[in-house]
């Protein structure tokens, strides 16, 4: 039987409460239903925990009748569980005789609003440290820039074996640009609808799903300035590249998830290992200053041209020719490009596979002592949510905090390409 006030007025329980706050977080998420999921279940008690994830093995095949022995390489990304987010609240008891959906508006809307955006911010900075780049810079979202996205994500063998696991985040600035024209090629108007539950949900395109989001970040591009060269005695690989030819000593010369090229060095296909004939781009992966015209620009992918090799535990010399992903290496005094003006300010959009980042979300532990400790966890989406309560006697009010704790990695970076868009200064 439901608790009353004294009155006769039902109180809204607890686990009323976290249903109605598991509603709303799932579908305040857009991005976080977009990625990979499935890890909970090898994670207990969430913070602090890790959990190893295995890419896939990749091999090289040997021409003629002489066995080429491939190296066991245990390819592992780890994702910790590093994120929590809480919103405390409080509430007279008076409070607690609204009707669930009164309630919902006034205290629970706000409160999983504000943690389902820091879970979508956290994978949108995930999806930053891609490097693949699509489209002209500083140029809206078109049909035609779509098409070719789809043609070069099928260039670098980013796989479309079903549907649903290629999505396109896109914000609402160029979602608005485009709408009208993609709503003629949607498949039949009640595709839009389809799913309406389903946050920034715009429809199905060739394959890909596409969704909006307010949230989806800009990026500033690093002040950088002068005529760059790459600066090695011999031809450059790895995961770092020394540089010259920048205009002096600037501080943010230029700035994490930069994207560069370098001249000579190319896109290949990872499965024919063809130059794409595009220049590889690479992203930035620290922020980077220059002293007297040069710099060292650490980079992901770290590259490697089909010479590299490492030592087995059997201290064996082993090729890594299987994980090729340029044409050459950097050559000395190789031209370097920056992608966008300096200091410009783009907005982004993000085409990947589902497979690119991981996004897990286990339960929390909760405390002994709390007068009211409970979790819910989605069995459709995966994902958790924690209550604990406690009562002020003083000012006759209830204070509860709503917890989630999550971790997120990109896994397969070669899995998503980003764009820049209109220029916003």
């Amino acid at each position: 039987m439901p608790q009353t006030n004294g009155i006769g007025g039902k109180l809204l329980t607890s686990d009323l409460i976290l249903k109605e706050a598991m509603w709303q977080f799932k579908n305040n998420l857009v991005a976080c239903k977009r990625v990979y999921r499935d890890l909970e279940k090898k994670v207990v008690n969430g913070v602090g925990n890790s959990v190893s994830v295995k890419k896939p093995f990749r091999v090289k095949s040997t021409e003629g009748r002489t066995i080429g022995i491939q190296p066991m390489v245990d390819n592992t990304v780890t994702i910790t569980i590093n994120r929590q987010r809480n919103v405390g609240l409080k509430w007279t008891i008076q409070d607690l005789t609204l009707s669930i959906e009164e309630f919902s508006q006034r205290y629970i809307q706000p409160a999983v609003g504000e943690i389902a955006t820091q879970m979508e911010l956290s994978v949108f900075d995930a999806a930053q440290s891609a490097y693949f780049m699509t489209g002209t810079v500083g140029t809206d979202l078109s049909y035609g820039t779509f098409a070719l996205t789809r043609a070069q994500m099928n260039g670098v063998a980013i796989p479309d074996e079903g549907t649903g696991l290629r999505s396109a985040l896109i914000n609402d600035i160029d979602a608005a640009n485009i709408s009208t024209s993609l709503a003629t090629v949607f498949a039949g108007g009640g595709s839009l609808a389809k799913d309406a539950i389903q946050k920034g949900y715009m429809g199905p395109l060739s394959g890909m799903e596409f969704y909006s989001s307010p949230i989806v970040p800009t990026h500033t591009v690093g002040a950088y300035a002068g005529t760059p060269l790459a600066d090695g005695a011999t031809a450059q690989t790895g995961a770092s590249i020394l540089t010259k030819g920048w205009t002096g000593s600037i501080t943010g010369l230029l700035k994490k998830y930069d994207i560069i090229t370098f001249a000579g060095v190319y896109e290949i296909n990872p499965i024919t290992r063809l130059s794409t004939g595009r220049l590889q781009t690479f992203v930035v992966t620290a922020d980077v200053n220059s002293t007297s015209g040069a710099a060292t620009i650490p980079i992901s992918p770290s590259i490697n041209d089909g010479t590299l090799t490492t030592t087995d535990i059997e201290g064996t010399t082993v090729s890594l020719a299987a994980y090729q992903n340029v044409s050459a290496a950097v050559a000395n005094n190789a031209v370097v490009t920056v992608i966008g003006t300096a200091g410009g300010i783009y907005r982004q959009n993000f085409y990947m596979h589902k497979n690119a980042i991981a996004l897990c979300v286990p339960q929390l532990e909760l405390p002994r002592s709390a007068v009211v400790a409970e979790r819910i966890t989605d069995p459709e989406s995966g994902l958790s949510l924690s209550l604990t309560e406690g009562y002020t006697i003083g000012d006759h009010t209830e204070t509860t905090r709503l917890d989630a704790v999550w971790g997120v990695q990109l896994i397969n970076p070669e899995l998503i390409f980003k764009q820049y868009t209109g220029k916003l200064n």
